[in-house]
């Protein structure tokens, strides 16, 4: 059973994002979590307005909050009809990337789901999540995303680092039946690998040759606009890439993910994030 936490703003991208996630999961039994986090607008009230205000007042997002959750749960099960799918509803009064970090620890989430295509702080957001979030992968799905029958996956690296497969397998076997091809994009120039780069990319290859019989797609893209222009060409794929463990500076928030810089780069794919 696989348990897939989901932000949500009710926003129809985000809803489009929802009903890609239940096709692609309709073979696997999940619970669903579906989260909304709400704050308190105070613009243009003083101290003692907020002093004086009635229960009813702290209680409106809550319950609005409440009733749009239980709507959006009603569409997913008409849309979803597969008896292995399990909803819940979690509202709380918090920022959304504590909430997020909150329950995907407390219950343990297989995977977080985003959505990109939104305006500027709904990005800003899933930035913050991506950095807050290390436990699970996390998938972001943008509000024209179109996945095939036949999933195609490409892990785009520059092999650096070992990988650490675990979190890979945990994505891909939550597929079910769903049959996936992946493939490799190396985020390096082809003839100037290093030694550790090639013995990494060899034992990736490796590991990928124990569960898939085709030949590994092999591809290089060293620079962001090679890597821009291979994602618009594979809009109906699934784009990974792995973040590598945070350094001191980027703890302190001095630097930001390289993720979060590949991101740009890949704002028409739906995008898996790994990490190390």
């Amino acid at each position: 059973m696989k348990k897939i936490l989901i932000p949500t703003d009710f926003s129809t991208a985000n809803e489009k994002a929802i009903d890609a996630i239940l096709k692609l999961f309709k073979h696997e039994v999940c619970e669903f979590y579906f989260l909304h986090a709400y704050t308190f607008s105070v613009n243009g009230l003083d101290a003692l307005e907020l002093l004086h205000a009635d229960e009813e007042w702290y209680e409106k997002p809550k319950q609005e909050s409440e009733s749009k959750l239980g709507k959006l749960i009603e569409r997913c099960i008409s849309l979803s009809k597969v008896e292995s799918h399990n909803f819940h509803a979690i509202t709380e009064c918090s920022s959304l990337v504590n909430a997020v970090k909150k329950h995907q620890a407390h219950l343990g989430v297989d995977l977080v789901l985003l959505t990109s295509g939104g305006n500027k702080k709904v990005e800003k957001t899933n930035d913050e999540i991506l950095n807050s979030v290390r436990d699970c992968p996390i998938l972001i799905i943008p509000s024209n995303v179109k996945l095939g029958k036949r999933l195609s996956l490409t892990i785009a690296s520059n092999f650096k680092q070992k990988l650490n497969n675990e979190q890979l397998d945990q994505f891909r076997k939550s597929l079910g039946g769903l049959e996936v091809e992946i493939g490799i994009l190396v985020l390096e120039e082809e003839h100037k690998l290093s030694e550790q780069i090639k013995d990494n990319l060899e034992a990736f290859m490796l590991y990928l040759s124990k569960f898939q019989n085709a030949h590994v797609d092999l591809k290089y893209a060293k620079t962001n606009n090679q890597l821009k222009a291979y994602a618009q060409s594979h809009r109906n794929e699934i784009m990974c890439v792995v973040d590598k463990k945070p350094n001191f500076f980027r703890k302190i928030g001095l630097f930001k993910s390289d993720v979060i810089l590949k991101l740009k780069q890949l704002n028409t794919n739906t995008v898996l994030t790994l990490h190390q």
